[in-house]
């Protein structure tokens, strides 16, 4: 894909056994109705400026008994995105700020600041649609399935290239708004996002999106 924010988002991967919601996802939508969900909600996608979303995330780890569970934040205008992450304590474990330039990566209990020049670098590809605002792109590059319970939709997302990390990716929607975001990888990796507000194109300041970095932080260039 490209090298917006979408991309570097992504580094919250999750993973669950392929085919294991099949029949939990409900009926399949097929064809024309199935095309006709895609079209509106990259209408509405579109028609996106800014956004503001509140989460809650599990990560689970083949090593570890229970999950990694935090709450997060996201602010979007345009093409810069500012995101946070805290742990259960509330303190914030990763604070993570793109624009079409930088992937700025800052972890406070470390005093480390990661920064990734996005004009050198080529990320992965991978899918967080209502971020870039265009989820029929995936249809290229993954088999979709799109299934419909009560008033849940559920958009299943398997990677066509057999190399790829990824095992499958969910998405369940609601109003064409996503409550559930779940990224399935093939090492046994787990997580899942359960959206808990989502609002779309909200006053916001060029200041909800800077990313404070304190005196004494250590910055580094990992892909230099």
């Amino acid at each position: 894909m490209d090298k917006s924010p979408v991309c570097a988002l992504l580094m919250l991967c999750l993973l669950l056994p392929v085919g294991a919601w099949g029949q939990e996802a409900g009926q399949p939508v097929t064809g024309e109705a199935k095309a006709a969900f895609l079209r509106t909600w990259s209408e509405r996608l579109q028609a996106m400026q800014s956004l503001h979303m509140v989460f809650t995330q599990e990560k689970y780890l083949r090593v570890l008994r229970q999950p990694l569970v935090a709450q997060g934040e996201l602010w979007l205008k345009g093409d810069t995105l500012l995101y946070v992450l805290k742990n259960a304590a509330g303190d914030t474990e990763l604070a993570v700020r793109l624009d079409s330039q930088a992937v700025q990566m800052h972890y406070p209990v470390l005093h480390t600041l990661e920064v990734i020049d996005l004009r050198n670098a080529q990320l992965p590809a991978l899918p967080l649609p209502f971020l870039n605002r265009e989820p029929t792109a995936f249809i290229k590059e993954y088999d979709a399935n799109l299934f419909v319970a009560s008033e849940l939709y559920t958009l299943v997302l398997v990677p066509r290239d057999a190399k790829s990390p990824l095992a499958e990716v969910r998405f369940t929607l609601k109003d064409f708004e996503p409550q559930i975001f779940t990224q399935v990888e093939k090492n046994g990796t787990r997580l899942t996002m359960r959206i808990l507000a989502f609002t779309v194109n909200p006053d916001m300041r060029e200041a909800q999106l800077e990313l404070h970095i304190p005196p004494g932080t250590t910055v580094t260039y990992p892909l230099q």
